[in-house]
């Protein structure tokens, strides 16, 4: 999923020559490019904020894309070059760039976009990685039927550009192309990147790559501080594509991705943001470079996980701890809380449904951001406004050796947008309340979520395991003037993401642990 950010410093803008740490060489750079006959585009990063989705995304896509509270994005901006199609309905997409700039950009098979400067402040997470953001097409009616009764609203995975326009002949996609150029991939290959100067190349073309990394050599950057992002030719259902810059290209979207500073380092992680020490740029390689070489089939790496099956009793017992606790304690009713439906359990869409953007290309359907980084689990959209009690009860992931960070979130279904983030900080410890009884209680966490934590008074570890969903934070099922679907207003789909297994650069794999439980309790007279 996209889990695109919350954040509060989207105004900042950042590009080359604007105090960034690889100016001093960006103009040698430039010019040595447009001397071997590289054409060079300019271009500038943003913060990509909530607010932006509000404003912007919600409006254009009807979809916010299942943004991540933890994880504030940095958008590179570039300016459109000459000949390329922008599509009006789409421009503004995620905030509105400068005139003549993009979001969201097209490729020539000769084309890279490139970018550097000194990373952020230390954190637990950083990530670049490109999606596939649109493409022409439509999907058929089988496959819309068959995921439509999925913990997803179907109006989110299938839609076109504008949307609900049944004459558009382009889809949304938001799908993978690989996986992410993470902190780890970085460190394996060039030491510890946080606060180092990095630079990233995304293309097609291995030739453009080459041509590139050679310019930037020439200006004393080492090779393994250059990261390539490959554009695949095709991937293991057909062509990814076409490339250009014509209406029917497809386009993409490239967000880096900046998630939980360490200790001590929020201030500085913030001054990061404001002022982004970023350059952006976009070129194109002269036919002189060589032929195009287009890079083989997509390819995914292998993820793995600590099985967490040995601890499946344990999480029955505090699933049973939990609903005693609560319906004896606050006073709440609780139907079917010890032996919960197949619809409480919490999916990883990517694992359980095929999610991944391959497949999500070959269908028409929007992948929402998909990424191998993280296990993203999600549950079904849940009413909040007749007293419901909502508690999720789980492995914690960090604790089970499968995580460098988690965080359970809350999303408003009306909008699939993220409201707010419990950290795995946040979550350790809070199923101590049942030691007594539970065998590894520091391996496992318990939530609540409800309209008015007050009902939990006298629960286990109350006030700080509950998040109170105010109406500020997600509208009521009756208030019509809030943006978003009014048939999903006053409803909130809770997620689960698990972050890197240690030891690994991907996220891990799910069919290992152990999937969050969501147990639903109700006051007596609402």
């Amino acid at each position: 999923m996209m889990l695109l950010a919350v954040a509060g410093c989207g105004q900042y803008r950042a590009g080359a020559g604007s105090g960034t740490a690889g100016d001093e060489i960006t103009e040698g750079l430039v010019g040595d490019l447009k001397k071997s006959g590289f054409q060079v585009g300019p271009g500038y990063a943003r913060l990509y904020t909530e607010q932006d989705c509000k404003e912007y995304t919600y409006p254009l896509l009807k979809n916010c894309l299942a943004n991540n509270p933890a994880a504030p994005y940095v958008l590179p901006v570039v300016r459109k070059w000459p000949n390329e199609y922008v599509d009006p309905a789409a421009v503004n997409v995620f905030g509105r760039p400068r005139p003549g700039y993009t979001t969201t950009y097209r490729l020539d098979p000769r084309d890279a976009l490139v970018i550097y400067g000194k990373m952020p402040p230390p954190a637990r997470y950083m990530a670049l990685q490109t999606w596939e953001f649109s493409r022409r097409g439509h999907w058929t009616a089988e496959d819309y039927r068959k995921w439509r009764q999925t913990v997803v609203p179907e109006q989110y995975l299938f839609d076109t550009i504008p949307p609900g326009d049944r004459r558009s002949e382009r889809t949304q996609s938001v799908s993978a192309l690989g996986d992410t150029v993470n902190n780890v991939v970085m460190q394996r290959r060039s030491g510890y990147p946080f606060g180092k100067n990095r630079y990233f190349i995304v293309t097609p073309s291995a030739t453009t790559d080459q041509a590139v990394r050679r310019a930037l050599k020439a200006r004393g950057v080492p090779g393994e501080d250059i990261f390539t992002e490959q554009i695949p030719a095709r991937d293991a259902y057909g062509p990814v594509g076409p490339l250009g810059m014509g209406k029917d290209a497809i386009d993409f979207t490239t967000p880096f991705r900046y998630a939980v500073p360490d200790p001590g380092q929020a201030q500085a992680a913030d001054k990061w943001r404001k002022n982004l020490p970023l350059t952006v740029m976009r070129v194109r390689a002269p036919e002189s470079a060589g032929p195009v070489r287009r890079y083989g089939p997509l390819t995914f790496e292998k993820r793995t996980a600590n099985s967490e099956s040995g601890l499946a009793g344990d999480l029955q017992k505090l699933v049973n701890a939990v609903c005693d606790r609560t319906t004896t304690a606050a006073h709440l009713r609780a139907d079917g809380c010890k032996q919960p439906s197949a619809s409480s359990r919490m999916v990883d869409p990517v694992r359980e449904y095929g999610w991944a953007g391959p497949y999500c290309r070959s269908i028409d359907m929007n992948c929402l951001g998909d990424e191998q980084d993280a296990i993203y689990y999600l549950g079904r959209p849940l009413p909040l406004d007749s007293g419901q009690v909502y508690a999720v009860v789980d492995t914690l992931a960090t604790e089970t050796g499968n995580a460098t960070y988690s965080a359970l979130s809350v999303n408003d279904a009306s909008l699939l947008a993220g409201v707010a983030n419990i950290l795995d900080t946040g979550l350790k410890g809070s199923a101590d309340g049942y030691a007594k009884t539970v065998r590894n209680s520091g391996k496992f966490f318990v939530h609540y979520f409800t309209r008015d934590c007050q009902v939990l008074r006298g629960v286990p570890g109350w006030p700080k395991n509950c998040t109170e969903i105010t109406p500020r934070m997600l509208p009521t099922r009756s208030d019509t003037a809030a943006e978003g679907d009014p048939a999903l207003h006053g409803k909130f789909m809770p997620s689960l993401r698990d972050y890197i297994k240690p030891g690994t650069a991907r996220g891990p794999y799910s069919a290992e642990l152990l999937a969050p439980r969501i147990l639903t309790f109700t006051q007596p007279g609402k």
